[in-house]
């Protein structure tokens, strides 16, 4: 049976989902709807989608739809969640879930109490790299893990999304890029009980650039970076008692790893790539919403309310505040 999705917000991530659901042989990309109705016109054009809706409301007066992505900017991803959840449909919403741990508590709250599925789109979480990391420290390969540091950082110049540096959408690095850093310093040591942040503002108050040092219960500490003003490796080093893992270069898209012990060669892996990554988060929400589960045992709600209450903490402590707040 063919899954029907849909998708709301029409930008660059959008159109690389919906490459990415032709890849799945029983999903299907039936209804896209936009605030610009010549926007969703063409988009559904591209990707031979029957529907096209000039507003996001109008979405849910198409075809049926068994999961929406939402891919707008973070801004809008509480109102456009509950929509979804108001009529009753699955949710795959685009990383991060909303704006802070208070907005995230709301969604997770309303998706329990409907009991629809819903699902931050930490696609990392699902990668086949990723997989195979965790199989690997859990087989005990690396020992017990000491430590880990993750960075992330692009040069945003003048050409680059106006969203990065406005308080009013989400801006800076941290919401948009750093969540990957803190997301892997969350899978592998768990829930930070000390936060330590210096970060760098610019005159809008928006982090182009910060450095986060996490320490669990048991004192271990991960590091994690992220910056606007300059291109990093997006690298990975996990620290182990018997070696270490060198996660490479952009660690969050399906790429490679190496074992590095102190007396042998590298022990390497690679991993194929025929899509843009996106297609795996979605074959793991049409396995769940066909089970009638609501939430993913790989990325839980209770995992992105941690994650949220980490990211605001660390905004707290940076003294980062978006309108409203």
């Amino acid at each position: 049976m063919i899954f029907h999705w849909g998708i709301l917000g029409l930008g660059k991530i959008a159109r690389k989902f919906a490459e990415d659901l032709k890849t799945i042989e029983d999903a299907k990309l039936v209804a896209v709807g936009s605030r610009s109705q010549e926007r969703a016109t063409a988009f559904a054009a591209d990707f031979g989608t029957e529907y096209a809706a000039g507003s996001y409301e109008a979405l849910f007066n198409g075809p049926r739809v068994d999961a929406v992505y939402v891919a707008t900017p973070h801004v809008s991803h509480l109102e456009l969640v509950e929509l979804c959840l108001e009529n009753g449909v699955a949710v795959l919403c685009e990383k991060p879930l909303g704006l802070n741990y208070t907005q995230v508590e709301e969604m997770v709250g309303l998706a329990r109490e409907k009991q629809v599925f819903l699902m931050e789109a930490l696609w990392s979480r699902f990668t086949p790299t990723t997989a195979k990391v965790l199989e690997l420290i859990e087989a005990g390969t690396i020992g017990e893990i000491e430590g880990l540091r993750a960075d992330f950082g692009f040069r945003a110049g003048p050409g680059a999304a106006k969203r990065l540096f406005d308080p009013a959408l989400g801006g800076g690095s941290l919401l948009d890029i750093g969540i990957y850093p803190i997301w892997l310093n969350q899978l592998l040591l768990g829930e930070p009980e000390e936060i330590t942040v210096s970060a760098r503002l610019d005159e809008n108050g928006i982090d182009r650039e910060i450095h986060v040092s996490l320490r669990n219960r048991e004192g271990k500490l991960g590091h994690a970076f992220s910056t606007l003003y300059g291109r990093t490796k997006t690298e990975a080093l996990i620290h182990g008692t018997k070696a270490d893992l060198h996660w490479h270069t952009r660690f969050h898209e399906p790429s490679n790893f190496s074992i590095l012990r102190e007396d042998d060669s590298p022990e390497n892996y690679f991993f194929e790539r025929n899509a843009n990554g996106y297609n795996y988060e979605a074959k793991a929400v049409m396995a769940d919403v066909r089970a009638g589960r609501t939430e993913n045992a790989l990325w839980s709600l209770d995992d992105s309310l941690i994650l949220h209450r980490t990211l605001t903490k660390i905004r707290e402590l940076a003294g980062i505040r978006y309108p409203g707040e």
